[in-house]
């Protein structure tokens, strides 16, 4: 299975991830994409990057960085890292020791939901549509922690049409107010 780490981002936040990303100094190719970013550590691997649509991607030392976005004005999606090789460890483990250092720069900022830890309930209230099933910890980077503090709602950047529907019917019974499209 691939490397993930799902956190709660704004658009700022996801400027501090590629930010991190981009001083590693390992030598690598960065694509911007609509919804996220990827880099591929090019150093750690045989051949230069395929196109989109060729890359085996459990053999690819690449990692892909989601964006954060709104949806229906009062949801924000979450982020997510992945480092896509599989297993990583035993392919790249430069790469490896990398997500391990991301996982350690993550816990420096607010654990927002833990299956494990101890964590202030309060914050599961604003967390819907599944995004307590994605992932076994979950921190927000500083201005979505303040988007929580604001009483922003947060879904998972995967939830389709359904669920947000399903999300909006019941924040409206708790008297919010939506508009009717789903902008990104």
């Amino acid at each position: 299975m691939p490397v993930r780490y799902r956190f709660l981002a704004s658009e700022q936040d996801h400027r501090l991830v590629i930010a991190w990303f981009s001083a590693l100094g390992h030598d690598m190719t960065v694509q911007e994409h609509q919804d996220g970013t990827w880099f591929y550590f090019r150093a750690m691997a045989s051949q230069a990057l395929p196109d989109a649509q060729h890359i085996d991607q459990g053999a690819t030392p690449l990692v892909w960085v989601s964006k954060p976005g709104k949806r229906q004005g009062l949801l924000w999606t979450d982020a997510e890292v992945c480092f896509t090789a599989t297993p990583l460890k035993s392919q790249f483990p430069q790469l490896h020791r990398i997500a391990l250092s991301f996982a350690t720069w993550l816990k420096q900022f607010d654990l927002v939901f833990s299956r494990k830890e101890e964590v202030t309930p309060s914050w599961s209230y604003y967390l819907e549509g599944g995004m307590q099933h994605a992932s076994d910890n979950l921190y927000a980077l500083p201005q979505a922690m303040d988007a929580l503090r604001g009483g922003r709602y947060f879904v998972p950047h995967g939830a389709n049409d359904a669920v947000l529907d399903m999300v909006t019917k019941a924040l409206r019974l708790r008297g919010y107010e939506f508009d009717t499209h789903y902008p990104v």
